[in-house]
């Protein structure tokens, strides 16, 4: 149990924080933390490879995110549209979620668990049973499709002449 606590007090946060991010839901995000650090409780001391620790805890999560997906493919969604917001800041996440929310699933769960959960290219290899270079190209891609996505567009008018105050 002690094994259980000094993980949570390590990587609750983190693991809090990744989950947030992929449901943008506080509630949810405390459930899937909680479920989480309850299947470490139940595994015991039984983890042997100490140096790996995190790891281990965001294979949990990964497998914790599966097991939900599993489920809502087998219960009818509710509507889960998100009310518009006029707070720039919650419109800069939500459109920020949303961005996520259009990569593929490989390349948000790799861009996620580099960016917001810290792991190394190689911590993410072992988890999602990848190579590392195989990690690298889809957070690039990520990144790519990401900037891409929330890059405004600029106008560029060919032969159009722009004006300054000072030209007057």
């Amino acid at each position: 149990m002690a094994f259980a606590q000094r993980l949570f007090e390590q990587h609750g946060g983190v693991v809090h924080t990744y989950f947030k991010r992929l449901t943008g839901d506080a509630t949810a995000a405390e459930d899937l933390t909680q479920e989480v650090f309850l299947r470490v409780v139940r595994s015991g001391d039984a983890y042997e490879h100490r140096d790996r620790e995190r790891a281990w805890v965001f294979r949990i999560a990964r497998n914790v995110l599966i097991d939900l997906r599993r489920q809502a493919l087998r219960t009818p969604a509710a509507d889960s549209r998100l009310e518009p917001t006029t707070a720039p800041r919650q419109n800069t996440r939500a459109t920020l979620r949303e961005a996520l929310g259009r990569l593929p699933s490989e390349e948000r769960e790799a861009f996620l668990l580099r960016e917001i959960a810290g792991l190394s290219y190689a911590e993410i290899s072992a988890m999602t049973d990848s190579t590392v270079p195989s990690v690298r190209s889809r957070i690039y891609r990520a990144r790519s499709a990401l900037r891409e996505m929330l890059t405004p567009p600029t106008l560029n008018v060919p032969g159009a002449v722009t004006r300054h105050e000072d030209d007057d």
